[in-house]
């Protein structure tokens, strides 16, 4: 019986680690429309993609874009607001991706963005009223020496309009002008790439996170050991119905290693099922394992109410303002 409780307790640690990625990723911005492959260099190690307009039509969309706007209200002490209605509706891509994820990490990483028609204009009247409310020391500084429109962003972070509608973000301006050349087709994209987790196509998800090379990764957590067999990884997030639906998918160097991984999980599924935690949110995500194997590609899909999750990134939310309000009145 111990057995049975350590894999479901394995497996209900791997899934609060899926919330939290989650809720992190979505709270650092939202990535939309679907991803343009021609966009991305083929040599990326990493990436993560958000099809905004996707998850806009969902309830975990909604959700999202209004404790947004409440936190936005909340914490907002200066005259200058942020419309979160009219950025959602100029937002329609954000992809970032990189070509290491292990030396200089940020220096090898872009973010490009998408966005409507009346983004720039936004933009630039947004950052001349900051530069006017804050007497010209708003961080912001607009480089005249560049071929597009460029700013630099606390002498640290680049951003630039290739296009009216591609804005261009990294610390190093050599990335952006990287990303252009791959837009024009001078440089190979990821529908060239090796990779087979780069190139699939992964439907009906509003977001993917891609990393290949998980033998690079030193001091792989404890938790995620089961990844030290994989090459690397992909997880697409979803909603279809009332159901928020996640999928893994792990490659491996042989269909050996597929069949022994997928073994593994099977195994680890088939015990923790037998340990009565009284844990309903873990006996509905129990119910909906699925584990599926493809020569050199295992994938693990699971299913979980949205309400349920809802409340959960709640609770993680409200928890961590109180722990940092309780800090903040002890310091």
């Amino acid at each position: 019986m111990s057995w049975c409780i350590a894999a479901r307790r394995e497996l209900l640690i791997m899934n609060k680690l899926i919330f939290i990625f989650t809720a992190a990723a979505m709270g650092f911005t939202c990535f939309g429309a679907p991803l343009d492959k021609k966009n991305v260099a083929g040599d990326a190690q990493w990436l993560a993609h958000l099809d905004f307009e996707n998850l806009k039509d969902t309830k975990m969309g909604a959700f999202l874009l209004a404790r947004l706007r409440e936190e936005i209200a909340k914490n907002n002490d200066s005259p200058i607001s942020i419309d979160v209605g009219l950025v959602a509706e100029e937002l329609h891509s954000l992809t970032a991706y990189g070509s290491s994820i292990s030396e200089d990490p940020q220096k090898n990483s872009v973010l490009i963005v998408k966005t409507g028609d009346r983004a720039r204009s936004i933009i630039d009247g947004y950052l001349a009223t900051l530069e006017m409310e804050t007497d010209g020391k708003s961080g912001v500084k607009r480089l005249d020496d560049k071929a597009h429109d460029t700013y630099l962003v606390g002498n640290e972070v680049y951003a630039t309009f290739l296009e009216d509608d591609v804005w261009v973000s990294s610390k190093s301006y050599e990335q952006i002008e990287k990303v252009q050349r791959v837009i024009e087709g001078g440089i190979k994209n990821i529908e060239d790439s090796d990779s087979r987790l780069m190139r699939a196509d992964e439907p009906g998800f509003f977001f993917l996170a891609t990393v290949e090379g998980f033998d690079a990764i030193a001091d792989m957590p404890a938790q995620a050991r089961l990844l030290q067999k994989a090459q690397g990884g992909r997880l697409a997030l979803g909603e279809q119905g009332d159901m928020f639906k996640t999928k893994i998918t792990l490659s491996t160097p042989d269909a050996e290693t597929s069949s022994q991984l997928s073994r593994i999980v099977q195994g680890m599924v088939a015990l923790a099922s037998f340990a009565e935690v009284g844990d309903e949110q873990l006996n509905t995500l129990m119910d909906n394992f699925v584990v599926e194997e493809e020569e050199s590609l295992v994938s693990i899909g699971l299913e979980y109410p949205v309400e349920s999750l809802i409340n959960i990134m709640t609770t993680l939310a409200d928890e961590g303002r109180k722990a940092m309000n309780e800090d903040n009145e002890e310091g």
